[in-house]
């Protein structure tokens, strides 16, 4: 019997221990995801470069396995303020704190120690892959007139899959969105300007690598340099002189919230943007212009950026 593609269910749960299954449940642990994309099995191999008076290829000895799995998430609230969202773990999962402010908000921001895991199980109709030890890194994209998204790539560690029935997931947790626009949409102010926004992303950048050592199979986390690109309408350079903040690496602010609602509510804000490369383009015959965009610390570090559920 062939499997179904469309048939996919996907769970996550932090981890208590590190690579120990902490057995997500469909009721309380699946994840309403898009575009799901698994790469179930990676070898790390050492091939046997023989000296023989022959030629051939005299095979590898697989020295590690490791998984990859992308998804997409909806970017929403959590129903209520001061609540976990739905995607909270997989946030965590991704070298990030999480702050409860009770009925008021919850705060991600990027760490350096301490971070967390977590186990993933993708079902593909009737075979279950489990995912150990998973760590990733994610990135957000708000585009005028579409869904915005967080962007998760995990890496873990591999389990052989099995022939297990696909579960019935529970998702009511995760909010329905709104599309990026005018009414859902408090426009980005970037260096005190409230532009007129195409596109904005915004990408954690960790460096997450697996390792299989004598005593230590594991992934970690080894780097982070956030950074992202905004697209908008061109306005007069005495508007804003985004040549001379960009050659002067000048820093400022940015900020956008998605959703007006509490319950329904995401901010992003970096407080030490640097803007660079200020490009021309257009879009249906209007001027536009794209900047990348670098998030910086301060001085006390692992605040370059926040993600506030509001």
């Amino acid at each position: 019997m062939a499997f179904k593609w469309r048939r996919k269910a996907l769970m996550l749960k932090a981890e208590g221990t590190y690579g120990v299954d902490p057995t997500p449940a469909a009721a309380t642990d699946a994840v309403l995801a898009r575009n799901v994309s698994l790469r179930p099995l990676i070898l790390d191999a050492d091939e046997r470069t023989l000296v023989l008076p022959w030629f051939g290829n005299f095979g590898k000895l697989v020295a590690g396995k490791h998984v990859e799995i992308d998804f997409d998430v909806e970017m929403a609230g959590a129903g209520a303020a001061g609540t976990v969202p739905a995607y909270g773990p997989a946030l965590v999962a991704c070298e990030h704190s999480q702050t409860v402010n009770a009925g008021t908000s919850v705060v991600y921001a990027p760490i350096t120690t301490g971070e967390g895991s977590c186990t993933i199980y993708f079902y593909l109709d009737g075979r279950l892959h489990k995912i150990l030890g998973a760590r990733g890194t994610v990135s957000m994209s708000l585009e005028a007139g579409r869904i915005p998204v967080f962007k998760f790539k995990f890496v873990g560690l591999f389990a052989t899959p099995t022939d297990t029935a696909i579960i019935t997931p529970t998702v009511s947790a995760f909010v329905k969105p709104l599309a990026v626009n005018f009414a859902n949409t408090t426009p980005a102010t970037l260096h005190t300007f409230a532009g007129k926004i195409r596109s904005l992303s915004i990408d954690q950048g960790n460096v997450v690598s697996y390792r299989n050592l004598v005593g230590a199979e594991v992934v970690s986390f080894t780097d982070r340099k956030a950074s992202g690109s905004i697209k908008m309408e061109d306005e007069l350079v005495a508007t804003k002189d985004w040549w001379t903040i960009a050659g002067a690496a000048t820093l400022g602010a940015l900020t956008i919230t998605q959703g007006t609602a509490a319950g329904n509510k995401v901010t992003i804000a970096g407080a030490n943007v640097q803007v660079s490369d200020p490009a021309a383009d257009e879009e249906n015959g209007v001027a536009m212009i794209t900047m990348g965009l670098d998030f910086t610390p301060s001085s006390a570090g692992n605040d370059e950026y926040s993600i506030t559920v509001l």
